[in-house]
């Protein structure tokens, strides 16, 4: 009968939390892409909001209170941008760090997987060696017989 790997429980915990530390990460890396996707979008927004401003000077001219109104767009809007940009960079931190568990939470599976190959593969040594010996046994037992003229079956 094989033995039973002596660790499987914390080898079964060991797959829960790397699993776990995967979901974390990949949410993390799901905020991290809206994140950045609302950042793109406020830039384009600023970026058309330009745009259109130099066309309209160029074009007709500007009364100064739509220049007033274009110049507080762009002031709230790149405030808005920098509060993203922050945003993000705290994001991105929190995906590195979660980056760093997930591979601790792997590297430390690996190891009880490691142990368990090692735990197998000794097991198997320990079986063939055993087998090994009973052959040895029977051959020898039927070396004897012959020596002795009995016949080995009897």
């Amino acid at each position: 009968m094989a033995r039973k790997f002596p660790l499987d429980a914390v080898l079964r915990l060991r797959k829960m939390e790397e699993q776990s530390k995967m979901k974390e990460f990949a949410s993390f890396e799901r905020v991290r892409a809206r994140e950045t996707e609302q950042l793109h979008s406020l830039e384009r927004h600023l970026d058309a909001a330009r745009t259109d401003l130099s066309e309209r000077i160029v074009g007709e001219g500007l009364p100064s209170q739509k220049a007033q109104m274009y110049l507080a767009f762009f002031g709230a809007q790149t405030s808005r941008i920098r509060y993203q940009q922050d945003l993000l960079r705290k994001v991105e931190a929190e995906v590195r760090r979660k980056r760093v568990e997930m591979a601790m939470s792997i590297a430390r599976r690996k190891i009880y997987d490691r142990l368990k190959e090692r735990f197998l593969e000794a097991v198997e040594r320990e079986l063939n060696r055993r087998e090994g010996l009973r052959v040895d046994d029977i051959v020898s037992v039927r070396f004897f017989a012959r020596t002795k003229g009995r016949p080995a079956g009897a």
